[in-house]
């Protein structure tokens, strides 16, 4: 479920002929556009009117929350770079794309106008290159992936360390803190990456911590692919407050639950981690600080 807030609170609403429940809408695309447009398309109909009316009261009742900030402007760059992890790149879109106001650019490494394909064959349309993005954005996100790809684009690394000391807060899912590392952004700074890299870290100056998540001031740092979601949620919690990252949390239905329960190596056992570090050598090596 997209929890896109498309309603803003009710001081904002602008009657229509002294009937409409029309609220004014500064996000888009939103999946509420259609339930909104069908509602406000039956003034007269009570139980519509009552429907709008438990929404609008619900988005003031949230934005009334300590320490919520309901509404704001962060600009959020967003690197795109061949080989992408998927959910790198999705899994925190989803969250911080839902924090209202905020405007999240995919900033392709490439040329504007050409899709970015993902490691799984997915492309992205960019908004942006990263020549051309924010400068001093809120949050510079790098995704992991075929992280080789981007240490060897020398004018992508470039803009990386241009945009990194600009930003409020700089991040990383999976390998993408290798890639920081590689940018000169972690020396003597805390952090982690996929557990399968994580003694890389080391090589480029960072102090490598086993968490999902790791906060050293202004850097923040995900481990594996979907830890990019509780990093999200971190961010929207840090930018919009903790009520704000739990009612998303929640809109999303975000309780895993892994089926198989081998998400670590611990879980995994040592057979089928030993096997996965084998899997993942020729990458470990390319990642590896010279």
């Amino acid at each position: 479920m997209n929890k896109k807030l498309a309603i803003e609170p009710a001081d904002h609403l602008r009657p229509i002929n002294g009937e409409s429940m029309v609220g004014t809408e500064n996000i888009e695309p939103t999946q509420h556009a259609a339930t909104h447009d069908h509602l406000a398309g039956r003034p007269d109909d009570p139980a519509a009117r009552a429907a709008w009316d438990r929404s609008v009261a619900a988005h003031d009742a949230l934005a009334a929350l300590p320490g919520v900030t309901f509404t704001a402007n962060e600009d959020v760059v967003i690197v795109l770079h061949p080989g992408f992890d998927t959910l790198d790149v999705i899994g925190p879109h989803y969250f911080l794309a839902s924090m209202l106001g905020a405007k999240v650019h995919l900033a392709t490494t490439g040329a504007m106008g050409e899709p970015v394909t993902s490691a799984g064959g997915l492309p992205l349309i960019p908004t942006t290159t990263l020549e051309n993005a924010p400068a001093s954005p809120t949050v510079l996100l790098v995704p992991g992936g075929d992280t080789p790809v981007l240490l060897a684009d020398e004018a992508a690394m470039a803009a990386i360390r241009r945009i990194a000391a600009g930003a409020d807060i700089v991040t990383s899912v999976c390998t993408g803190a290798i890639a920081l590392g590689a940018a000169g952004l972690l020396d003597g700074r805390r952090a982690t990456t996929h557990w399968s890299m994580h003694h890389l870290l080391a090589g480029y100056g960072a102090e490598a911590v086993d968490e999902r998540v790791v906060i050293d001031g202004d850097l923040m740092t995900a481990a594996g692919v979907t830890a990019g979601m509780d990093l999200a949620l971190r961010l929207v919690a840090r930018l919009r407050g903790d009520e704000y990252a739990r009612f998303l949390e929640l809109g999303a239905e975000y309780a895993p639950q892994p089926p198989l329960g081998a998400g670590t190596p611990d879980e995994a056992g040592p057979e089928l981690t030993a096997l996965a570090r084998d899997f993942y050598a020729t990458l470990e090596h390319a990642l590896r600080a010279e």
